[in-house]
């Protein structure tokens, strides 16, 4: 890779909106585009797209509107803008037809670009990054961490105790070190994420109509998997003998961890990483500012900026995802969790298994309501699921969920910077169903009875409690005090709950990820934000 695919040349241009310099414009894009190695179909397709949005923008702002061209590379990111002032142009409800809507909105997409076009202080801004060309692509470099993250792993088990404890001193710090910086980064970019989201929506009536929907098919689902998967598997754990003692206390402690959503101060929950307090601010502060209008202008163009260099860090970061997934797993493979697992090996085997099939049985609904490929939602699917199933954070996942769904899966930005953090922290399916299949498996070693009753009362105390969770690792581990209680399970079967929930949370962040993944293709689907070309389309960059 040379130089001149890793820079753009910075230029600025000044350019009226007429006939003239919409052709002008539209070449001073081709000529960057390419600069920048875009392939030459997606040059093409790019600039179909731009020239309608700059002709929206001509019949609303008037041939006299000077428009600013602005490329160049910061910080190593390439980047193209072009601006435009005067009111709120609506990309999406200004096109007169389903064409003009798919070329505004959705086949920027399709180029394998990060378009954003937001609306702040006056000005209409396009804006476009370029991605830089990879010799090696994401997914191979995931599978290349993970196969050599297992071989260094069993290389060093086959040696004496002293080399496997050696190296674990070297690899356990790293990979605390490597999760704080990604701890660090992650709380902002939910709480900007999300505000941000809300922002872009455009007005509250359209946030209500997303919001809702979205919501509601989060709490729906979490529930109804759950509950699906205790008549499935519930037959499987049938003790002889054993009397049910549900716990007296632990609904008021479930209804206190809810309460703990509303925060006591605004710098404690991204101290202590608390997701749920973060989105319930991010919340508020998007709502006041969205309702507020041009009166916070300035805090908007703030907010606007915070993220943006937010993003850029967390891009960053991500490049160096696969060394997390390698020292994360070298680190699962020296340590000796695997060995106190002997009790609750059934429930552990059975709550792997549910965590695998929900995802591919999600992905498939979703491929047949959206009449898509069942092989290629999985390939797109796949490496979001991998970086969470090695981590064991959806953190860890945040960056590359985003990119999936809004660039491969062709959901419109305005659901996926508000719905994407909100659905890592409420639509916690996996979690759900691995604390039930897990507290299966520990009534059965404890000779707890399990009647429908105890059974209904363990899918509600799952459901609230995988929601209540942080999505951190080992953010699972609070609740089980909870669990084991409300069940009624001797409290001395945590030890059993925390060695099982180190092996299951990989598998249960994993779940959840994919399984939000599909759940919002066919949420934008019924909001008729959904890119079904973009989603059709093979190649992704």
């Amino acid at each position: 890779m040379d130089k001149k695919t890793r820079t753009l040349q910075r230029k600025r241009e000044a350019i009226k909106l007429d006939g003239a310099g919409i052709d002008r414009l539209s070449a001073l894009l081709t000529q960057a585009l390419e600069q920048a190695a875009v392939t030459r179909k997606d040059v093409i397709r790019l600039r179909l797209a731009v020239e309608e949005i700059l002709s929206l923008w001509q019949s609303k702002l008037g041939e006299e509107t000077v428009c600013t061209f602005r490329s160049g590379t910061r910080l190593g990111r390439m980047y193209l803008e072009i601006t435009a002032p005067g009111g709120r142009i609506d990309l999406d409800e200004t096109a007169s037809d389903q064409a003009g809507r798919m070329l505004c909105s959705n086949l920027l997409a399709q180029a394998g670009l990060a378009p954003v076009y937001v609306y702040l202080d006056g000005i209409n801004r396009l804006g476009l990054y370029p991605a830089r060309p990879q010799r090696l692509s994401p997914l191979l470099q995931l599978l290349l961490a993970i196969s050599g993250a297992v071989g260094l792993g069993v290389v060093f088990l086959a040696l004496p105790a002293q080399a496997g404890a050696a190296a674990g001193s070297v690899v356990d710090p790293l990979f605390t070190a490597l999760m704080g910086v990604l701890q660090a980064l992650a709380s902002p970019m939910i709480f900007l994420s999300v505000c941000w989201g809300i922002l872009n929506i455009g007005d509250v009536h359209t946030l209500g109509r997303i919001g809702k929907t979205v919501l509601l098919r989060f709490l729906g689902f979490v529930f109804l998997l759950t509950a699906a998967t205790a008549a499935c598997l519930v037959w499987c754990f049938l003790p002889e003998q054993g009397v049910a003692a549900m716990g007296e206390n632990a609904a008021a402690q479930i209804y206190s961890m809810l309460l703990g959503i509303i925060p006591s101060n605004i710098v404690t929950p991204f101290l202590d990483g608390n997701s749920l307090q973060i989105i319930f601010m991010a919340i508020c502060v998007g709502l006041v500012l969205l309702i507020s209008g041009e009166k916070a202008s300035a805090l908007r163009v703030l907010l606007g900026q915070f993220n943006a260099v937010v993003q850029f860090m967390m891009e960053v970061v991500s490049r160096y995802i696969p060394l997390l997934v390698f020292v994360s797993l070298l680190s699962l493979m020296l340590s000796d969790a695997l060995s106190s697992l002997g009790g609750v090996v059934k429930g552990l085997a059975l709550g792997i298994a549910a965590c695998l099939v929900w995802p591919l049985l999600y992905a498939l609904w979703a491929s047949l309501r959206l009449k898509v490929s069942f092989p290629l939602v999985l390939g797109k699917l796949l490496p979001t699921y991998l970086i969470a199933l090695s981590t064991a954070s959806s953190s860890a996942a945040l960056s590359i969920n985003l990119e999936t769904c809004e660039r491969r899966l062709g959901i419109s930005g305005r659901i996926v910077h508000f719905a994407v953090p909100l659905g890592q922290v409420m639509f916690k399916t996996g979690g759900a169903v691995g604390f039930f299949v897990l507290a299966l498996g520990l009534a059965e070693f404890y000779g707890v009875a399990m009647p429908l009753p105890w059974v209904v009362t363990g899918v509600l105390t799952a459901g609230l409690l995988a929601i209540a969770a942080p999505p951190v690792p080992g953010g699972s581990l609070t609740c089980y005090t909870v669990l084991l209680t409300q069940l009624g399970i001797p409290a001395e079967a945590i030890g059993l709950a925390v060695a099982g929930n180190v092996i299951l949370d990989f598998f249960m962040t994993s779940c959840g990820i994919s399984c939000l993944q599909s759940e919002l293709m066919l949420s934008a689907n019924k909001l008729g934000m959904l890119d079904r070309e973009c989603l059709k389309r093979s190649e992704c960059r």
